[in-house]
């Protein structure tokens, strides 16, 4: 047991004196230090402010915002493929966004994103969307990949379709 503990501590003091080491350093990055997608040091502004309900969806827009002069308010672009994102509460906070790719992940409603104004383009390939109502009254949306979600209503994919006609990228069934 106090081998366990002695190693914690010693751990302990490595971080501590990692993330001293990079607070004092003349760096002129941005950086954040994580751990267990858990965020342990983050220097930018309103950087804990920043939060979303899934943590792949955290560690996403974190990694995107590593990205020179971006903020929440200015991302434009954000690529998600494989976070094992499940929902997008919070992604309302992304109002600039136009293209979204959230390919390769477990979603299943896409509700949170009815109020994204700028939104162009999405890509939800292989997820587990049932109801793509939201994508429907979007004004902005000029393209979408729905492919590997076979349990959409098929007449709301062909009111998208008649929308985006080449635009979109269907699932290879739907549902009546």
């Amino acid at each position: 047991m106090k081998k366990i503990q002695l190693l914690l501590t010693r751990h302990r003091i490595a971080l501590v004196s990692a993330l001293l080491v990079l607070s004092c350093s003349s760096c002129s990055q941005r950086f954040a230090v994580t751990l267990n997608n858990q965020t342990l040091f983050d220097p930018r502004v309103n950087a804990a402010e920043q939060r979303f309900a899934d943590p792949g969806l955290q560690g996403c827009v974190n990694f995107a915002l590593q990205q020179p002069d971006t903020t929440l308010e200015t991302l434009k672009v954000l690529a998600c493929p494989g976070w094992e994102i499940e929902i997008l509460d919070g992604i309302t906070q992304l109002g600039a966004l136009q293209f979204l790719d959230l390919s390769d992940n477990r979603i299943s409603s896409l509700a949170p994103l009815q109020p994204l104004r700028n939104l162009s383009s999405i890509s939800i390939v292989n997820n587990r969307v049932t109801d793509i109502a939201p994508l429907l009254s979007m004004a902005t949306l000029t393209s979408a990949t729905l492919s590997g979600n076979d349990n959409i209503q098929c007449s709301q994919l062909d009111v998208l379709s008649g929308k985006l006609g080449q635009n979109l990228r269907l699932p290879a069934d739907c549902r009546d």
